[in-house]
């Protein structure tokens, strides 16, 4: 399997952000957040954001990457927000009427 150095680039980005938004998180919150929940809440995060990255990209998503980057928000309302902007709305946009 090839590599795309537009993914590699992507996961750095996430990887980053989301650890920087734990640490954060972290410093300023009253209670500890257990460790466990964070790398459950990392990998719920990672693995939504990477699902609509390739799959922006496999559509032919002009901004697949923010699209990507969107599905770091939150979960799982980012990619209820990106099925319904791709799927409903943009297809319905797309359609002919006549």
């Amino acid at each position: 399997m090839k590599v795309n150095k537009t993914f590699t680039f992507f996961c750095i980005t996430a990887i980053a952000c989301l650890s920087f938004l734990l640490f954060l998180v972290q410093q300023f919150s009253d209670e500890k957040i257990p460790l466990g929940l964070l790398l459950i809440l990392f990998s719920l995060l990672m693995a939504q954001a990477v699902y609509i990255f390739f799959d922006a990209k496999n559509r032919g998503e002009k901004y697949y990457f923010l699209w990507g980057l969107f599905g770091l928000l939150n979960f799982p309302s980012s990619l209820i927000i990106y099925l319904l902007i791709t799927r409903v709305i943009l297809k319905d946009k797309n359609r002919k009427t006549y």
